[in-house]
């Protein structure tokens, strides 16, 4: 039989092989397998040799399903119906030479004065020989840390316990994760021991089949005696049972991902145990040792050691290196991403926190340097000219991908050194979960590290990989108003004397009518501010708007969370140039239900040179980009840029001065109308709310489900009872959304109420994806509107010293304080979901919020 597993089934005849089965032959069904049929639950008594012995019986009820690990291979049952066990380590991989003399690969120490070593995967008899020689230092406590989140047997072969780990038939080179946590990782050893034992024992010899060499299969595999506990130990046995032989050994699991950074409750494990032993006690004879271990020694060995290389430097000090400035070639020098640049601008003292990042780093290189991989990650996507497909895969994604990896542990080991910064001196009063909830501006850029269209050629136009498409289609005018004013969905706050619009992405004739209707004597506006909110990349194009959409998906313009108003600038003026110095036509999609067609521009305009060009003729004009992500809640930077628009232009002394505020985006809805409601808001705490926004002036409506569509839900509820007068700052921001729903209603787009209504839409998903999509939308809805009630909270606290503090700022310093951030973390909509999803974290929702589109251009 060839390579792969069957299922054999229980025979009829006498022609038995050791397990019980009939060994198949050509021409057997061996895909109908069916469990080994026992008649009764007794263990009969086999007489041998006048002794009484007791064959052992097992509760192994499901169907044992064979297959070989290559073709020409003997046929054995496999682990869970699909695993072999192969040896986990071997010579080829001990680039340090240290299998001989300790039985661990890759043992190397740290550069630094600090007694740290990190090694591959020892043997039970290896692992107490490097105990033993971190001992003749004399340290005060061992630290044992195993990293590794995959099972691993430890099996006898007579002179020691030796490695093995669980591989998938269909790829047998990669280790196989059962858990994400110590406790799963646990449970999946004993199981699979479980396994192994059992159908050992169901033959009368009691093997099971292992491979020591998947390079060599001459002599594979191998036939090992398996009948007892004894002769196959889990990790917490060979690793634990040092506790109890040496009083000074702690031990820690601790479930590293083979790529990327730590979990957030792995970092909290690795810093219970330095805080429940007596390593935060300043005493001079205290000296600590501590021992990584993984598979290879290299990847997550490396990075827990470089975490503990940053431990202990703040607890005696760094080295002289780590202590001076970073010189200006280090800026330049490799791990210089926008990313890093972008954490370095957050953080306090950011360069110097790095800075002890990256000596920690190098004097922990010995084996492997984490700044080196990630460029020579870079080397090797950026050679790629044409893609190829690399373990069924295309090379140029999965080396994207391991850049983004490589990427997201260097940034969490500065965010992770910031936070020893702060909190060891305080002795960890917050751990680190606690303070990373604290830390909004370092989740959201942690789970958006890479943009992987933000650096794309901009003749990718005229490959068929991107597309300009038509901002207008049928039926985005639900508002009927390209008649008046020449653009879609223009309307008011329904608010009266509230001078804040909204309206479509307009194009040149559309902003010449809609200025010359505001400052007209009519409309009464003294002055127009007009403020664009897309976040993707626009050109007008001869009296058209066009926005830049990958071929894969023609839907929706590609949007690039996290750029600048200026990056996105630069990039439309790079695509205007790059479209006028063709001598090509465009193919461009007038809608994208229809083919494209090609096209030849006369006149090519920025949204910054749009408004530009009317400034010429309406005097009386500012215009500002405020880069906003579709469908989501704002960031607190966001709702700062906007206040300082408003504020500015809105809270004049002069009472002639009349400020119309006009927003728009791609369709003049959900961004849109965001951004009316804080315009509307803080208008409104300047100015004075109006009748209807207090309580007992609502009108009473009668409709299904009219807690929910209220947005009375259990989260919001308990955001209420937190906030002093929470009932009428929600009250207020409710009434705002009316008012602006009143003059909007035939788009059926309330902002509150929708939440409301994708919520819904779950049930009916047609797959499981579609579900996943609605289930985080609808929680960024909720969240979105939770934003829009913490804001007017905001408005009330500070306006007594006229919001001198920036919202982002209350955040941390008020908000932060009274838990909003813990509850944000556990968002859900817990009226009817006992169990709420994986998006309930901010962590969650806010990874990967553009589109899933492939790589091109630069990993920068």
């Amino acid at each position: 039989m060839g390579s792969g597993a069957s299922t054999l089934t229980p025979p009829s005849s006498p022609e038995l092989n050791s397990y019980g089965r009939r060994s198949p032959k050509p021409g057997d069904k061996a895909h109908q397998g069916r469990n080994f049929v026992r008649t009764n639950e007794v263990a009969p008594i086999i007489i041998r040799d006048c002794r009484e012995e007791f064959q052992h019986v097992t509760d192994f009820k499901d169907p044992i399903v064979f297959g070989s690990i290559a073709d020409n291979m003997p046929e054995h049952p496999l682990i869970k119906g699909k695993y072999f066990l192969v040896r986990d380590v071997n010579d080829r991989m001990d680039r340090m030479s240290s299998m001989e003399q300790f039985r661990a690969p890759n043992l190397h120490k740290v550069q630094w004065p600090f007694s740290l070593y990190a090694c591959g995967q020892p043997t039970e008899r290896g692992l107490s020989k490097l105990l033993h020689h971190l001992g003749q230092d004399g340290p005060t406590e061992i630290f044992l840390f195993n990293m590794r989140e995959e099972p691993v047997l430890f099996v006898d072969n007579v002179v020691d316990m030796v490695p093995f780990s669980i591989r998938d038939q269909d790829n047998i080179q990669n280790l196989v994760v059962t858990g994400r946590s110590p406790t799963d990782a646990d449970e999946a050893e004993a199981r699979i021991r479980k396994e192994v034992i059992d159908l050992a024992t169901i033959n009368e010899e009691n093997k099971f089949y292992f491979y020591n060499d998947l390079e060599n299969m001459q002599r594979e595999p191998h036939e090992m005696h398996i009948q007892y506990e004894d002769k196959l130990l889990v990790s917490e046995e060979v690793y634990a049972r040092h506790i109890l032989c040496s009083h000074c050994v702690r031990y820690q699991r601790l479930c590293f991902p083979f790529s990327g950074a730590p979990r957030y409750q792995d970092v909290d494990a690795f810093l219970n145990i330095f805080k429940s032993s007596r390593y935060l006690e300043k005493l001079s004879t205290y000296k600590p040792a501590m021992l990584f271990t993984c598979q290879t020694g290299m990847g997550r060995s490396t990075t827990a050691m470089v975490m503990g290389c940053l431990m202990v430097a703040h607890r005696i000090g760094f080295p002289p290196e780590a202590r001076g400035k970073p010189s200006q070639k280090a800026s330049h020098d490799k791990g210089d991403y926008r990313a890093v640049q972008r954490l370095v601008k957050l953080l306090p003292n950011g360069q110097t926190t790095r800075h002890q990042v990256d000596m920690a780093i190098e004097a922990c290189s010995e084996l492997y340097n984490l700044r080196s991989e990630i460029e020579k990650s870079k080397h090797d996507l950026m050679a790629i000219k044409t893609d190829y497909v690399l373990d069924n895969k295309s090379a140029k994604e999965t080396l994207y991908k391991q850049c983004c990896d490589y990427l997201e542990r260097y940034v969490f080991l500065i965010v992770f050194n910031a936070y020893l910064t702060e909190q060891y001196p305080q002795w960890f009063t917050l751990d680190f979960t606690q303070w990373m909830q604290q830390q909004p501006d370092l989740t959201r850029l942690m789970g958006t590290l890479s943009d992987p269209t933000s650096q794309a050629p901009t003749d990718l136009i005229f490959k068929g990989i991107q597309y300009l498409v038509s901002d207008d289609y049928v039926g985005l005018d639900l508002l009927s108003t390209q008649s008046d004013v020449r653009v879609s969905n223009f309307r008011k706050i329904n608010i009266s004397g509230m001078s804040v619009y909204g309206m479509a992405q307009p194009a040149r004739d559309g902003v010449t009518k809609v200025s010359n209707h505001l400052l007209s004597k009519k409309a009464g506006h003294t002055f127009l501010a007009l403020i664009n909110l897309r976040n993707d990349c626009t050109l007008e194009c001869d009296g058209t708007t066009y926005s830049v959409r990958h071929a894969s998906c023609l839907e929706d313009p590609i949007s690039h969370p996290h750029m600048s108003r200026q990056e996105l600038e630069t990039t439309e003026e790079n695509l205007k140039k790059e479209i006028k110095n063709s001598r090509n036509n465009v193919l461009v999609y007038n809608d994208i239900s229809d083919p494209p067609v090609q096209k030849e521009f006369s006149c090519i305009l920025t949204p910054y040179e749009l408004a530009d060009q009317q400034k010429l003729q309406t005097l009386d004009m500012i215009y500002h980009r405020i880069p906003l992500q579709y469908d989501t809640a704002l960031e607190e930077k966001d709702f700062d840029n906007l206040m300082s628009i408003v504020c500015e232009y809105g809270n004049n002394s002069d009472p002639s001065a009349n400020t119309a505020f006009v927003f728009f985006c791609r369709t003049g809805k959900s961004r849109t109308t965001t951004a009316m409601a804080i315009a509307g808001l803080i208008l409104c705490h300047i100015r004075g709310f109006p009748k209807g926004a207090n309580l007992g002036e609502q009108e009473r409506v009668s409709c299904p489900n009219a807690q929910y569509t209220k947005g009375d839900f259990i989260i919001v509820q308990k955001l209420i009872r937190m906030l002093p007068n929470g009932h009428q700052i929600k009250r207020e921001v409710d009434f705002i959304l009316d008012e602006i729903f009143e003059t909007m209603s035939t788009t059926l787009f309330h902002l509150r109420e929708n939440t409301f209504v994708i919520y819904n839409k779950i049930k009916n998903a047609k797959n499981e994806a579609s579900k996943q999509t609605l289930k985080r939308q609808s929680l960024d809805y909720l969240e979105r509107y939770i934003y829009l009630i913490l804001f007017n909270a905001y408005l009330h606290y500070d306006k007594k010293i006229q919001w001198q503090r920036p919202f982002s700022r209350w955040m941390k310093e008020v908000a932060a304080c009274a838990g909003v951030y813990k509850l944000l973390n556990n968002l859900g909509f817990y009226d009817f979901d006992k169990m709420p999803t994986s998006f309930k974290t901010m962590k969650e929702r806010w990874s990967h919020r553009g589109q899933a589109l492939p790589f091109h251009g630069v990993f920068s």
